[in-house]
């Protein structure tokens, strides 16, 4: 009964697992209710993605979730592409732009097809960049089904990440079924991960794991095990990893860890699937919930106080206490409405930015362009045309060669070539097609 009651007032945090032959759900509460309610933990069978759907609708049917649930979505570390490189301190003024473009050259496929999430720690004048990547059509079929149950997906993210956030540093490994998978942490970073899937033979994965780990100069001395075939003793020889000053702990979802762990954070590889706009628009929309619900309680209390008493005049107050709050509360609504207008415009106008082209793609171009005699000393890029303005042997092998470039057009001189000693001063402009 006490749990019904909570489930009412307060929102749940339901964290999804898809391993290799189960789907296990744990519901958290989210706030003050993670110390009034205890965690459930359950599990349900699973061969494929197109089972999701069905279990997702008994889960439904099992917990009975709220509109304002929050749902998150762990998957293992094969559905993920996970880097590691730097980047120097300048770039953190234009830092989205700098990760995008030092991706593109990490991964083999369009970053536009894909989900981001990235953290970063400074050091010695470095930005050393940790990213968690997932293509959206490998998503794609985990987003249907939970939509087929109307619920709504807040973040994805490496189910074993869910783990370093309670225990931090470790050696994490999983270990069953014909797919195996591993994952230090250190110093809140990850240093090195690696699974296998589709091995008959159990010892293929540790053994190639332990390669791996005797590359590491100084492991965690936690061993932290999930899902394991072989007994802890035997792996983690296997892995190599077993010495006397190993701490290992078997991991269990449905086994307290010390907090309250409905809500944790993967800070930074932690994927979003909810626009900026539409998780603020949720959580004002949460904290209303709780201001009618306080405003619930207090009108409990009040109300029997007022009776005892028989005094017409408290009761007069609370009257006119509640038209007060019942104008604040449309006050209120109207600012929430155009709240949600603005955000709207926000979103219309940030996709309008999408489509230009970014400054980093014109100059990528120009430099494949431009011949190598020239010098370019200044580049303006306004409504789609960019002026650039330099030195060169030719002024005319210079328009020929951005003429030849796929990702300019209109290309002309903008005023009269002039000499500087035996090179040809220039000023052209030319419309971007990129």
């Amino acid at each position: 009964m006490t749990d019904k009651l909570i489930n009412i007032f307060f929102t749940s945090d339901f964290h999804v697992f898809v391993l290799t032959d189960k789907v296990v759900v744990k519901k958290g509460m989210s706030g003050i209710g993670a110390h009034l309610a205890q965690d459930v933990v359950r599990e349900y069978r699973y061969n494929s993605v197109d089972d999701l759907a069905g279990i997702l609708a008994q889960v439904r049917r099992d917990f009975n979730p709220q509109p304002t649930d929050r749902w998150f979505l762990g998957l293992p570390l094969r559905y993920f592409t996970l880097i590691n490189f730097s980047l120097p301190a300048v770039a953190r003024e234009n830092l989205d732009q700098a990760v995008r473009y030092a991706l593109i050259r990490h991964i083999p496929y369009d970053l536009d097809q894909a989900q981001v999430s990235y953290q970063v720690v400074e050091s010695q004048g470095t930005l050393e960049i940790s990213a968690v990547i997932i293509g959206k059509d490998t998503l794609r079929p985990f987003i249907e089904s939970a939509s087929n149950n109307d619920l709504t997906l807040y973040s994805v993210f490496p189910s074993v990440l869910y783990w370093t956030s309670i225990y931090g540093d470790g050696t994490y490994v999983s270990q069953a079924h014909g797919y195996g998978e591993c994952l230090v942490y250190q110093n809140g970073r990850i240093v090195m991960q690696t699974w296998a899937a589709s091995i008959e033979d159990d010892s293929y994965f540790p053994e190639e794991t332990s390669r791996l780990l005797a590359n590491i100069s100084e492991l965690p001395d936690k061993l932290l095990l999930w899902e394991h075939v072989m007994s802890p003793d035997d792996l983690a020889e296997r892995l190599g990893v077993g010495d006397a000053d190993t701490d290992t702990t078997v991991l269990s979802l449905d086994q307290p860890h010390g907090s309250k762990s409905g809500s944790k954070s993967m800070t930074g590889y932690e994927i979003s699937l909810l626009p900026d706009y539409l998780r603020r628009r949720k959580a004002l929309n949460t904290y209303m919930v709780y201001g009618s619900i306080l405003f619930f309680i207090v009108t409990l209390f009040v109300m029997p106080v007022s009776k005892l008493a028989g005094q017409k005049r408290h009761l007069t107050k609370i009257e006119n206490r509640i038209e007060r709050i019942s104008d604040s509360a449309e006050e209120i609504n109207r600012l929430r409405h155009e709240s949600s207008a603005i955000m709207d415009s926000i979103e219309a106008m940030a996709e309008m930015k999408r489509g230009y082209p970014s400054v980093i793609s014109i100059l990528s171009e120009l430099t494949e362009a431009v011949p190598e005699s020239a010098w370019l000393y200044r580049l303006d890029y306004s409504n789609k045309s960019v002026t650039i303005q330099g030195e060169a042997d030719s002024a005319t092998a210079v328009i020929e060669a951005i003429e030849n470039s796929p990702g300019f057009k209109e290309v002309r001189f903008s005023s009269p070539v002039t000499k500087s000693g035996a090179r040809d001063r220039f000023t052209v402009v030319a419309e971007v097609v990129i």
